[in-house]
């Protein structure tokens, strides 16, 4: 996807991006502030090694690599979005910002908070699979 952000820590400003949008009883689109921004909160990791460009983390090896936790918000303009999706794919709209928060949480402090997995309804497929 086109899109291009920057992640700033959280507190930081995020500036309500211009773009096209159209309404759907008008012919032409116009230029303006964006009216439907909004932030998915998602979980990031903090890795304390790499893996080769391109080469997976098996499930299972996962926590060898985490060194820790952050909260991660994915800014979006949703009405921009919608404009510039057709015909040109998810583009800049899609994720304008991104802020992470700047206290990283580590594995060995959630560990007391361990607690083990909902089984799945269904299987799932391998790569997700672990045994712990």
């Amino acid at each position: 996807h086109g899109r291009s952000s920057s992640i700033i820590p959280s507190g930081i400003p995020v500036h309500r991006p211009q773009g096209q949008t159209k309404a759907k009883d008008a012919d032409e689109p116009v230029f303006g502030p964006s009216q439907r921004v909004d932030f998915e909160l998602e979980m990031a990791f903090i890795t304390t090694d790499a893996n080769h460009l391109g080469e997976p983390i098996p499930i299972d090896e996962a926590e060898d690599y985490i060194f820790g936790l952050v909260l991660f918000n994915d800014w979006s303009a949703r009405d921009i979005q919608t404009w510039e999706y057709v015909p040109l794919g998810p583009f800049l709209a899609k994720n304008f910002a991104s802020s992470i928060s700047p206290w990283i949480v580590t594995l060995d402090a959630l560990e007391p908070f361990r607690v083990e997995s909902p089984k799945p309804v269904k299987k799932l497929l391998p790569y997700l699979q672990s045994s712990g």
